[in-house]
């Protein structure tokens, strides 16, 4: 499982911007989530204090053991909480989570020409990835645009020409 902390691990602004109160479980979080082999419910992001939440944005999930510590932490606050137990099921692999292979999807090259933008794929972090997959089980390109535009910033004018290219 590859490490997954990087500059571009954040509440993104696309999401604050559409929930400013951080009542709906961000995009990082359900990345650590399914890292972690763990399913919530929005009610369970509800309960928890800003505190809480801001904790599980921040704490990493990017090996088998920080994996394992962050399922726990999420327990013990759900339990703190008053809510029920939630089970674990089988953490991301890259069989069951295409974000986490080396080749590039083909439904998200296929989202990524649809959104006029190119991306080499080997040069993305995890979380870039795990992003463009989403876009790509949504099936929206301005989605792609949106994000792409967000998280590829980051990093010398030379990195990003190297990962968003326009499309000829």
């Amino acid at each position: 499982m590859p490490k997954t902390t990087s500059p571009t691990e954040r509440v993104l602004e696309f999401e604050r911007a559409a929930d400013p109160a951080g009542e709906l479980i961000p995009l990082l979080v359900r990345m650590k989530l399914d890292l972690a082999g763990a399913r919530i419910h929005l009610a369970d992001w509800q309960t928890l204090s800003e505190s809480e939440r801001q904790k599980l944005i921040e704490v990493p999930a990017g090996d088998l053991t920080a994996a394992v510590a962050y399922f726990s932490m999420l327990q013990d606050m759900l339990a703190a909480a008053g809510r029920a137990a939630i089970a674990r099921a089988s953490p991301a692999t890259s069989v069951t989570a295409p974000w986490l292979g080396d080749a590039e999807p083909e439904n998200v090259a296929a989202i990524c020409v649809r959104a006029g933008i190119e991306v080499q794929w080997q040069s993305l972090e995890c979380f870039s990835r795990y992003l463009l997959c989403h876009a790509a089980r949504k099936e929206d390109p301005a989605l792609c645009r949106t994000i792409a535009a967000e998280i590829l910033p980051f990093g010398s004018v030379l990195a990003r020409k190297n990962i968003l290219l326009p499309r000829r």
